[in-house]
């Protein structure tokens, strides 16, 4: 029984790895470190003072930080529920692992869990957080979208290339911090 409920939770955790490396660590390995060039001005025009930028020039994760964050802070304002719902599943991603291992190991040691039932439960609880996160994922993407259409008619950036490499890598960013942290320890 152990082992079915291991190969069960052990698919969506690879789907999530796969999924993460593709859409996430591998756009952000390849085109992350781009250097890149916007005028502030413009920035500051469409997505306003409170999003400053931390430099006119630098690395393309650089200005994806800050456009993730203007886009997640104008999302907040227009869409609150959504927004506090996709934190709490961020939250619920970061809990529900490391609380099931301490809850399978106190039982270990109680003697209410058999031992070999410590992996399983483990794997379920990660699985059950990576679906969540996955399933919430599109309104995030969504602002970002949104995002990403501002970016592209204020013209801030003085090259299209810039524009591209910026947005790919605040979409990267959204798939590798939706995963739970757990995931940040393995892949990194």
């Amino acid at each position: 029984m152990f082992r079915f409920l291991i190969l069960i939770a052990i698919l969506p955790v690879i789907a999530a790895f796969i999924a993460r490396w593709w859409l996430g660590l591998r756009v952000l390995s390849s085109v992350g470190r781009r250097q890149c060039s916007c005028d502030p001005t413009l920035w500051e025009k469409t997505f306003g003072t409170e999003n400053p930028l931390p430099s006119n020039s630098g690395d393309a994760r650089i200005f994806a930080e800050t456009l993730r964050k203007a886009a997640l802070t104008d999302w907040k304002t227009r869409e609150p529920k959504a927004a506090a719902s996709r934190e709490g599943v961020r939250r619920f991603g970061m809990a529900v692992p490391p609380l099931s291992l301490m809850i399978v190991i106190l039982g270990i040691i109680v003697g209410r869990v058999p031992a070999n039932w410590a992996i399983p439960v483990f794997l379920l609880a990660i699985a059950v957080a990576v679906i969540f996160s996955y399933l919430s994922i599109a309104p995030e993407l969504n602002a970002m979208l949104l995002a990403s259409r501002r970016l592209r008619n204020s013209g801030a950036f003085y090259r299209r290339d810039d524009e591209d490499a910026v947005i790919a890598v605040t979409n990267a960013l959204v798939w590798k911090e939706s995963t739970p942290p757990i995931f940040n320890l393995i892949q990194r």
